[in-house]
């Protein structure tokens, strides 16, 4: 009894000691996992931080300097001590003060813009990720599926040709079309166990046994039921309001850069005061100084070329922003269009997936008795396969459409809280 309790025992913490190194990863996990754990996330985060810790000191600029100052004199040859201690505060303000301040701020809001389009670039980039990984195993699960019909197949013509009902030729045929399939599965094993560490790489994490929760079809089900047609004509009228996220942006930058303007015309133009008091033993002191930059008047001055150049960003961006908004209309019509077309070629390709199936199994029934030669069941095997991997390839194709719908609107059909 003793024995086969401990038996168990080991049996129970090998199995929990497998499942430990595994780990089931669904779409909203990888999205989750990019956000915290990607290495170009954080960097982006620091530099919003960065930014924003900037603007919200930024006033510190007209903090007053305050020093205190002891001098002992030794004069030669009398050697009379000359002591004398100084306290002095000062306190400098000019209009580049405001200055500063504003362009604080817009290099904080300049972040926060950058911050946000990493966030959709990795986004994106985990669902293409995902997707093709999903692809891979699934054209994975085909190659097994055939290298198994490949293989039931040969040992039937071996059992056929030692009964001396099938030619060598057919058996041998039959035996080497196996064993072609051999290296080909191993490679695509390699290359996916490889596509998936570099991916546990982007997601942070180590590259442990992961497992990829659903199926392509599944997730194509759900794009088509989120973009209905009523989501469609809704962002129709954003793309046509020129309110998509692309564009906001370059709005927001547009409008930074003419605070810019100001900002240069108040560092070059604007007088400055200096206010100073100092207290000694013996007596107190205060002063007082006001100037004016004249010099940036000339229109080669220093102060002068600043403005021209924040004027010069402005009007590039203002091109930015024209050209932006043609390609966002442009780029959406393209892909409504293109998702349109890929739907009809999704179920085109469904059907020859069903009468690619079809013929192979009547195919391989007829060779089982003897009705055609292994070549033609070979033939339909082969457009079978085919037949599966174009309506993959297909379906992931129409998944990255999807996907740049999501882009371009900034909007998710996934959410990553969502578990």
């Amino acid at each position: 009894m003793r024995k086969f309790i401990f038996s168990v025992l080991i049996f129970v913490l090998c199995l929990a000691g497998i499942f430990a190194q595994t780990r089931s990863l669904t779409l909203n996990d990888a999205l989750a996992l990019a956000m915290e754990n990607n290495l170009s996330v954080k960097r982006e985060r620091i530099s919003l931080e960065a930014a924003k810790r900037s603007a919200d000191h930024a006033w510190n600029s007209i903090l007053p300097s305050v020093s205190l100052s002891a001098n002992d004199d030794i004069d030669l040859p009398e050697f009379t001590n000359n002591f004398s201690l100084e306290a002095k505060l000062s306190l400098s303000f000019g209009a580049e003060f405001f200055a500063v301040i504003k362009k604080a701020k817009l290099d904080y809001e300049a972040n926060q813009i950058s911050f946000d389009e990493a966030l959709c670039e990795i986004t994106s980039q985990v669902k293409e990720l995902y997707f093709s990984l999903l692809l891979a195993k699934e054209n994975l699960d085909f190659l097994k599926e055939n290298i198994e019909n490949a293989r039931s197949q040969a040992e039937q013509n071996e059992e056929r040709y030692r009964r001396g009902t099938l030619s060598e030729m057919e058996y041998l045929s039959s035996k080497l079309s196996y064993e072609k399939m051999k290296p080909e599965l191993k490679s695509q094993e390699l290359a996916y166990k490889n596509d998936l560490k570099t991916f546990c790489l982007f997601l942070g994490i180590d590259s442990e046994e992961v497992f990829l929760n659903g199926n392509l079809e599944d997730f194509i089900s759900q794009y088509a039921i989120f973009f209905d047609e009523e989501k469609k004509s809704e962002l129709e009228e954003i793309v046509k309001n020129e309110e998509v996220p692309s564009v906001l942006n370059l709005k927001k930058k547009v409008e930074s850069a003419r605070k810019d303007v100001s900002a240069a015309r108040l560092t070059a133009y604007g007088p400055s005061a200096l206010l100073s008091y100092s207290v000694t033993p013996s007596k107190q002191a205060a002063s007082l100084g006001l100037s004016l930059p004249l010099e940036n008047l000339l229109p080669f001055s220093k102060g002068a070329d600043s403005i021209n150049a924040a004027k010069d960003s402005v009007k590039d961006l203002e091109l930015q922003l024209m050209e932006k908004t043609k390609l966002s209309k442009a780029e959406f019509s393209y892909i409504i269009e293109s998702l349109e077309q890929k739907e009809e070629s999704i179920n085109s390709l469904k059907d020859s997936v069903k009468l690619a199936q079809a013929n192979y199994d009547a195919t391989r029934f007829a060779y089982t008795k003897g009705m055609t030669e292994f070549l033609s069941m070979q033939n339909a095997s082969k457009e079978n396969l085919e037949a599966k991997l174009s309506l993959q390839n297909d379906i992931l194709e129409n998944l990255k459409l999807y996907i740049s719908l999501e882009k371009l609107c900034g909007i998710s059909a996934f959410n990553s809280e969502e578990k």
